[in-house]
């Protein structure tokens, strides 16, 4: 299991890396008028997200038990809401949120609803993209579920 925590956690510190190195090669010039090299364009989000799905892909295989598919959810639900990062990563990170989905079968009811009172919070009704919206309606209904329906097996 700490291997692929450790990747999960290696995956954004890499994202973080590969878009500070883009801003520190960008001209002042690209991605203006769709000449030069654009941070939308760049092959790093694709790799930080196939990356973050090998990893939970991994941890629902082994199958974790609620405290680790809390940990892991935690780390893919709070970075959107951390700060710091770069303009051009918001779209990423709250995309990257619905890879938390096939974690939260296997959490608590009662960590389903620490972690559901924390993203009501950060995302209101009217700012949940399609993404926010399954995880929000999945940690709703995982929060709601009783002990004896907690997935044992994918």
């Amino acid at each position: 299991m700490e291997e692929y925590m450790a990747a999960l956690a290696q995956a954004f510190a890499d994202y973080r890396r590969d878009l500070d190195e883009f801003e520190r090669k960008r001209k002042p010039t690209d991605g203006l008028l769709g000449f030069g090299r654009s941070l939308q364009d760049d092959p790093c989000h694709e790799r930080f997200d196939g990356r973050l799905e090998e990893a939970v892909r991994g941890v629902c295989a082994l199958p974790p038990s609620p405290g680790e598919a809390a940990r892991a959810a935690r780390l893919l639900l709070e970075h959107n809401g951390e700060g710091g990062w770069p303009l051009a990563a918001q779209w990423m990170l709250r995309a990257i949120e619905r890879h938390a989905l096939p974690l939260i079968p296997y959490l608590s009811a009662e960590d389903a609803a620490a972690l559901l009172r924390q993203y009501a919070a950060r995302y209101k009704p009217w700012d949940r993209l399609p993404a926010q919206k399954q995880v929000h309606k999945a940690l709703s209904a995982r929060a709601k579920a009783s002990p004896e329906n907690h997935k044992k097996k994918p």
